[in-house]
């Protein structure tokens, strides 16, 4: 994501050909390359600033959140929405924060809630709430193909007067607004709906992926199981509303199960599970004077619960891994020590451990340095059936990069695929060996060198 968004801060196109040299599969829209992109370019680049589009677009979950919480429950229930919501994102982990699309959807379902639900209000206009809900649908759909899978309850919600009329005008201006991203140059449509649709082609529902995104679901379906207690003291539209949620939230299992993906992708439910756990909640019977706070309190306890493992094992990794930092300052090493040469990172054979420092790759990219390989995007293309491209075949053979690093001590590029453990790069292997030596060797990488370039060479 960091070094996809780099290129379109520069101006250059986020989606390539399948047969250009530098061929970076993607599945995600222009949006989240837009977001970062834009955060990027403040900072001309840097590891920093590849994270605060995730953490911007998690603090504005929250406020839009707050601010729909206050306009519809009162300014009294602000600090109850956002500890629902904050114990929700914490639930998830790091996959509400991090530098991926998951946050911007997140973002994205909050703000359609709060512009929905405001507009949906009596006395607005009936095209008010489906416009606005076109538009976040829209931008959802822009970030992931099925993104308008969660705002879709709200077209039962807020969006439903004169719905003949409404929806299609929903639908229309979700269309548009999934559209306008694809008329920058960046982002020539064909190569993205061709990429998207060769990978949905091959994917299929994985048992253990669907096993857990069913368990990791389960905290996700409290608003089902509040909705009977309250059912004949909402209206038809919350019925709906709860009702709608539930459907979407099961057919959210699917792209949460298929190979490659995790339950993750539940992720953007968040708002409206708090929406309607606060709503249900506030219309529970009377009966009891501590039937309310009891049953607030227990939503709230509960996701925080859930939070308190999820983010010791976020803290634990980033312990364990401190390491890292001595492992970027190496790198900064060999690109001071060849500023002459471009600068490419490549795989080893670990796909766990190891694999992670080539987490670090960013950097180069931020010094202008090319990027013509990535694991993930390789094992997708290797997975949907693409054989080895002469063009990046040539590349390495013209030594194109003049120099890569390997994580240290491993054969390059000959980590298995995780979707069928084969070596997917095998073809490029080939070419990379008969054409690169080993040249330094570090704690963490080895440099690898161009047999016919020289250090004094200049940057390609």
């Amino acid at each position: 994501m960091a070094i996809r968004s780099w290129r379109v801060a520069q101006g250059l196109k986020a989606y390539m050909p399948p047969d250009a040299s530098d061929f970076l599969l993607t599945l995600y829209g222009p949006v989240p390359y837009l977001w970062n992109a834009l955060w990027l370019s403040l900072g001309s680049g840097s590891i920093a600033g590849s994270k605060l589009g995730g953490i911007l677009a998690a603090f504005i979950t929250l406020a839009a959140f707050a601010l729909h919480a206050k306009r519809r429950f009162g300014p009294n229930w602000i600090a109850p929405a956002i500890a629902l919501l904050g114990a929700g994102i914490l639930m998830a982990g790091p996959h509400g924060i991090w530098t991926r699309a998951d946050p911007i959807t997140l973002m994205l379902v909050s703000l359609g809630l709060l512009a929905t639900a405001e507009l949906g209000r009596a006395g607005k206009p009936w095209w008010a709430a489906p416009l606005a809900l076109g538009i976040a649908a829209g931008l959802a759909m822009n970030v992931k193909a099925h993104g308008f899978l969660f705002l879709a309850p709200l077209a039962l919600g807020f969006a439903a007067r004169r719905w003949p009329l409404s929806w299609p005008l929903a639908g229309l201006t979700a269309g548009l607004a999934w559209l306008a991203p694809f008329l920058l140059p960046a982002f020539p449509l064909d190569l993205y709906l061709g990429g998207l649709s060769q990978a949905v082609g091959v994917r299929g529902i994985e048992p253990g992926l669907l096993l857990q995104s069913a368990k990791r679901m389960l905290p996700l379906a409290a608003p089902l199981l509040l909705l009977p207690f309250a059912w004949k003291r909402i209206d038809w539209n919350e019925r709906l509303y709860a009702l709608g949620y539930g459907a979407c939230l099961l057919v959210g299992l699917y792209p949460a199960s298929v190979a490659g993906s995790a339950w993750y992708q539940l992720v953007p439910f968040l708002p409206l599970w708090a929406d309607l756990c606060l709503r249900l909640c506030q219309k529970l019977p009377p009966a009891r004077l501590f039937v309310l706070p009891t049953t607030l309190i227990l939503l709230i306890l509960i996701p925080a619960l859930l939070a308190w493992p999820a983010q010791r094992r976020l803290h634990r990794y980033m312990a364990e891994r401190a390491w890292m930092a001595e492992a970027a300052l190496e790198i900064e090493g060999f690109a001071s020590a060849h500023p002459e040469q471009s600068l490419e990172m490549g795989f080893g054979r670990d796909v766990a451990e190891t694999y992670r420092t080539t987490f670090l790759r960013p950097i180069l990219s931020f010094k202008g340095n090319p990027t013509s390989f990535d694991g993930w995007s390789d094992m997708e293309v290797a997975f949907i059936g693409h054989p080895a491209t002469q063009a990046r075949k040539e590349r390495l053979a013209d030594c194109k990069t003049g120099l890569w690093l390997i994580p240290a001590g491993e054969p390059p590029f000959t980590m298995p695929s995780v979707f069928s453990g084969q070596d997917f790069l095998f073809a490029y292997r080939q070419v990379f060996l008969e054409n690169y030596e080993l040249r330094e060797k570090g704690r963490y990488f080895d440099l690898w060198a161009c047999r016919a370039v020289d250090f004094a060479s200049p940057k390609s």
